[in-house]
């Protein structure tokens, strides 16, 4: 009976173990995709300048239909990533400011997170 009592403390403290992490694992991912969609987004303003100074200017242009139709390689760019471009229009500071770009990339490089070339 006592044997019984044990494991069944055991094993209720690992369920709740495993579901503590598996918890905690989930805003780390999400912050490191969100990281990874603003360094591509600061690689594709490289090769798109005047968009750069546009978003800057205003970034709730993200959300203007007609801005959009003028720059298909920006609506292109965001279509997969609506995260992003809701974070270019309410956090623009963090976007373009260097808020992302500290952690284990350090600087922006053409290389992904696996290391292979873009």
């Amino acid at each position: 009976m006592n044997a019984f009592k044990n494991s069944k403390y055991i094993s209720s403290v690992a369920i709740i173990l495993a579901l503590a992490l598996s918890v905690l694992s989930t805003p780390d991912t999400a912050w490191s995709s969100m990281r990874d969609d603003v360094r591509e987004f600061h690689l594709f303003l490289q090769d798109h300048p005047r968009i750069s100074s546009d978003l800057r200017a205003n970034p709730n242009l993200v959300h203007n239909r007609r801005y959009m139709t003028q720059h298909d390689d920006l609506a292109r760019f965001l279509r997969n990533r609506p995260g992003l471009r809701q974070e270019i229009a309410s956090n623009p500071d963090r976007v373009f400011g260097r808020y992302y770009t500290n952690g284990r990339y350090g600087g922006y490089d053409r290389y992904d997170r696996f290391g292979r070339w873009r």
